[in-house]
């Protein structure tokens, strides 16, 4: 009963909040007035259509009825269509007249969605939560806390390799109409995502009236990547009336590329642990205290050159009123060469600190089994070590490349009552990287090094010996290559059929059936230099340094950032590439790629067969409308997996064939009650699954041996991993006060079983320890919150003000997951990894006398990532905690004329940066992200 009180509680006062101002409906829902002094375009039914609109109840339905109601309203003679509005408008539109739970973007103009990625842009739905990767781009997509999202481009199902969720930033933008985020779920939808939906729509030739020309221009410089990069797209779409029936053709080509400069400085405390003199006796504070200092001081720069290439096309052919065949693909393409330098020093355990302060935000220590448990320990916020000891740069010169592809092939029929339709679909995606890595690092030994820190992650040399390339010796050469590929070939067949009946109207149902293909290769390495790397008596060896070797022309810089102010010399990223022949032969390598290795190896075949049957019903209850869907998905999935096994004991691989077979049924029922023509309530209820991804299934181990700067570590996956489960509750309240104006709030509810997660245990092999990490299923857990949205342009203002419009959505989310504890002690509860309590985003637009503008702030509180590696200070189950960076963005567009549009984009303008920290409080920092800034100008042109 306690769980439920949230959802309760928050229902009732989303309810109260609409009934405080929905005694205003009735005098600000004048939507034919109010749409004519927007110069809006409505597109509500007439009294003329005898027959009333029937409601879509599917994805592919609800785009249907988006690309009738853009039609009617570029058709619309003497309307003056305002392109921010109108897509608000079509958004609010989707998400009023769906049966499920939606929130939508769509397109402003064509090529304009509201950021410069499908993945920025989702970030401004209400309940999504985005995070950016190490290479200067959003690649972590969350729908109310979990990734487990399943991803359809125009209703079909498209992913990336090796995975199951589509990876968003592999789309430009430009390439998207619209986005739909379904957050219930019906019996028509593919399986495989217990968070919800994302429907990525393109456009269509029958989108538009007839010839439709357009044309896109950006050039955008990131301030750290130092580079003004362009963007650019070109759409062309046509449609024609002949004998043989009426024809569309479009093709719709783009790219983006950028140059990028993502840096970090690390101060590591991920492995926690009590400061020592060198001689392993703790160090203490005056006044008895333990000390815990910082596991190495470090900074990761990640300097590339991306580009992503674009191309869709669509074909409509409408032989007769009742039939329509498409043909319609979609390509995209990724080359993203990256050069990762490190910088660092380990002092820590090795020399004590001749100098130290300490913070004020001491804590006892949380283990029991810790000799130190109940004594107090303080973190340190500042040092300086002096001694001999490891300090090293690293070149890790990264290449990766692949491609999407989705061709498609279907049919519609739609008659007085009976509407049919059959799709048959063909997806290809491969991801390939390679990684080539040389150590080297600092002598210490005949001149001893100085390292200084302050808190929070400011540290440096003192002298900047790592200026001289003299001081530099070779470590290990590490490389590293993977190939994912991954095919799919899918088929399904729907339908619908009216009744003449007072409760149910009519009734969905249909078939599907996919073959999907996952297939992975790779290898990896690491080898000390010849000779070793260090003489009898711990000073470096003199035959492998690197200046004697190799020259002047091996070096280049790393980098500044205000943390590390002193730059420093590594392996320059061309001259790897362009001799990493050679010096693989200098390490006793071998030339070229190395050859394939079992614990990298899996080949996975799943046959997937799905039934589904819904019924749509709808009535009155006490004088008011209402409506929903009852339905039932029943699916089986038969897997072949073919890999190799890994015996510690022996260290061997061998083969290993499995073959699996899975059943399950998905009932869903939604109830959507209409108080008012523009006020409604809905109930939604529904049982959702989502798969292991083929990496996590992999039950390979694949193993890297210690180096001078690394532990040893593993990775391997689970073939016995079963689906994770979730039933899911929903309940909203929803009123829309104008054609572009809308109040909605909601609450949810996600009862989770077996959720996946990465864990990691010690496990001895071959006389080594290594830190061994792969996916488990998790315990029971539950996922709840709330939800509300806000909507509106004040076209009551007087003049120019009349123009403003403002946005705002919040979502809570409170969650707790039975997970196995680090320690070995049996399960704790703890939060779902990588979920915020608190997200919001605020939009301030305008849009008048040709200007159209958006000052968008979006926020997500802190979140945990993942465990930490050794928490016996902290405590038990420790957590590293993230803190976000908080956007502005800005961007700006003026209609010079009705063919062209300048346009202005800025985002990060406020310059804010990603930080982490060990445990709770921010006493232990770890990362601190510097986020780019870009500012772009451009121009549109459409015809």
């Amino acid at each position: 009963m306690i769980r439920t009180h949230i959802q309760r509680s928050l229902l009732a006062a989303a309810i109260a909040a609409v009934f405080s101002v929905a005694h205003a409906a009735d005098t600000t829902a004048a939507n034919s007035d109010e749409a004519q002094q927007n110069g809006t375009a409505t597109t509500t039914q007439t009294a003329t259509d005898a027959k009333p609109a029937k409601k879509p109840s599917t994805a592919a339905g609800i785009a249907a009825q988006t690309e009738a109601s853009t039609q009617n309203a570029q058709n619309l003679a003497g309307v003056t269509v305002t392109p921010l509005r109108d897509s608000l408008k079509t958004a609010q539109s989707i998400k009023q007249d769906s049966p499920l739970i939606v929130d939508s973007i769509v397109a402003e103009d064509i090529g304009k969605l509201p950021d410069n990625s499908v993945a920025d842009a989702l970030q401004r739905v209400t309940g999504v939560q985005v995070a950016q990767g190490f290479q200067g781009e959003t690649t972590s997509v969350v729908i109310r806390g979990l990734p487990n999202a399943v991803t359809t481009l125009n209703g079909r199902e498209i992913f990336s390799s090796g995975g199951r969720e589509f990876s968003f930033q592999d789309l430009p933008a430009t390439a998207v109409s619209g986005l739909d985020v379904y957050k219930s779920t019906d019996a028509t939808m593919v399986t495989g995502g217990i968070a919800g939906t994302v429907d990525i729509r393109t456009f269509r030739p029958f989108d538009f009236p007839g010839l439709k020309v357009a044309a896109t221009l950006t050039e955008t410089n990131q301030e750290y990547g130092a580079h003004t990069d362009p963007t650019a797209s070109f759409l062309i779409s046509n449609r024609w009336h002949t004998d043989a029936g009426e024809f569309g053709a479009l093709l719709n080509t783009g790219i983006t590329t950028m140059h990028y400069d993502y840096n970090v400085s690390y101060v590591d405390n991920n492995l926690t642990r009590v400061a020592t003199d060198g001689s392993n006796n703790p160090i203490r504070t005056p006044n008895g205290d333990l000390v815990v200092a910082q596991n190495q001081f470090g900074a990761n720069y990640n300097v590339g050159w991306r580009k992503r290439p674009e191309m869709n096309y669509a074909l409509q052919w409408k032989p007769n009123d009742n039939t329509e065949v498409y043909v319609e693909g979609l390509y995209t393409w990724l080359s993203d060469q990256y050069n990762q330098p490190y910088y660092f020093s380990g002092p820590q355990n090795v020399v004590a600190p001749s100098a130290y302060t300490v913070s004020g935000s001491c804590f006892p220590v949380g283990t029991p089994g810790s000799p130190y448990y109940g004594q107090t320990i303080c973190p340190t916020t500042s040092a300086s070590y002096t001694g001999n000891y490891y300090a090293a740069t690293s070149t890790q010169a990264h290449q990766d490349w692949g491609h999407n592809i989705q061709n498609a092939i279907g049919l519609k029929w739609h008659g007085d009552k009976l509407n049919l339709s059959t799709d048959l679909t063909r997806n290809a995606s491969s991801y390939q990287n390679q990684r080539f890595v040389i150590d080297t690092f600092l002598d210490a030994s005949s001149s001893p090094l100085t390292t200084y820190y302050n808190y929070p992650n400011t540290w440096g040399l003192a002298g900047t010996p790592q200026m001289n390339p003299a001081n530099y010796y070779l470590n290990g050469l590490y490389q590293q290559w993977n190939n994912n590929r991954a095919t799919q070939t899918a088929w399904r067949f729907d339908g619908d059929y009216s009744f003449d009946s007072s409760f149910f109207n009519s009734i969905n149902f249909g078939a599907r059936y996919a073959n999907t293909n996952a297939q992975a290769t790779g290898a990896q390495f690491d080898q000390g230099p010849p000779g070793g790397a260090y003489l009898p008596d711990g000073s470096p060896n003199p035959a492998n340094n690197v200046l004697g070797l190799f020259g002047q022309q091996y070096f280049c810089n790393v980098p500044r950032t205000a943390a590390v102010p002193g730059s420093a010399l590594t392996g320059c990223y061309n001259y790897l590439l362009n001799n990493a022949d050679a010096l693989r032969q200098f390490y006793g390598l071998a030339p070229g790629n190395l050859p394939a290795q079992d614990g990298q190896y899996f080949d996975i075949t799943e046959k997937t067969y799905s039934l589904y049957g819904q019924l749509n019903y709808g009535n009155e209850m006490f004088g008011l409308p209402y409506d929903g869907v009852i339905g039932v998905r029943l699916e089986k999935i038969n897997r072949d997996l073919n890999a190799f096994t890994y015996d510690s004991s022996t260290q061997l691989y061998s083969p290993i064939g499995l073959n699996t077979s899975q059943r399950t049924a998905l009932p869903n029922a939604t109830f959507n009650l209409h108080l008012r023509d523009n006020l409604q309530m809905r109930l939604s209820a529904g049982k959702t699954l989502q798969y292991p991804d083929f990496t996590q299934l992999n039950p390979s181990l694949s193993l890297s041996p210690p180096t001078a700067n690394t532990i040893a570590t593993g990775a391997g996956g689970n073939a016995y991993l079963k689906p994770t489960k979730s039933t899911n509750y929903d309940a909203t309240l929803e009123w829309y006060f104008s054609d572009v104006g809308s109040l909605t709030g909601g609450v949810f509810y996600h009862d989770i079983t077996g959720y996946i997660e990465n864990y990691t245990f010690e496990q001895n092999i071959g006389g080594i320890t290594y830190l061994i990490s792969g996916p488990q299923s998790a315990g029971s857990g539950h996922l709840e919150g709330a939800e509300l949205g806000y909507t509106q342009f004040f076209t009551s203002l007087p003049g120019a003000l009349s123009g403003l419009g403002f946005q705002a959505n919040y979502t809570y989310i409170d969650s707790k997951l039975k997970t196995p504890s680090m320690t070995g002690d049996g399960f704790i509860s703890a939060p779902f990894q990588n979920v915020s309590k608190n997200n919001y985003n605020l939009v301030l637009m305008y849009e008048k006398y040709g200007v159209s503008a958006r000052l968008a702030y979006s926020y997500r509180s802190r979140y945990p990532e993942f465990f930490l590696a050794a928490s016996s200070v902290l405590g038990n189950n420790a957590q590293m905690y993230d803190v976000p960076a908080s956007e502005l963005d800005l961007s700006i567009g003026y209609d010079i004329n009705k063919y062209f549009t300048v346009v202005f984009n800025a985002t990060n303008l406020l310059g804010k940066d990603f930080h982490s920290y060990a445990g709770p409080g921010k006493s232990m920092p770890q990362d601190l992200r510097y986020q780019d800034r870009s500012v772009g100008l451009g121009v549109r042109f459409k015809l």
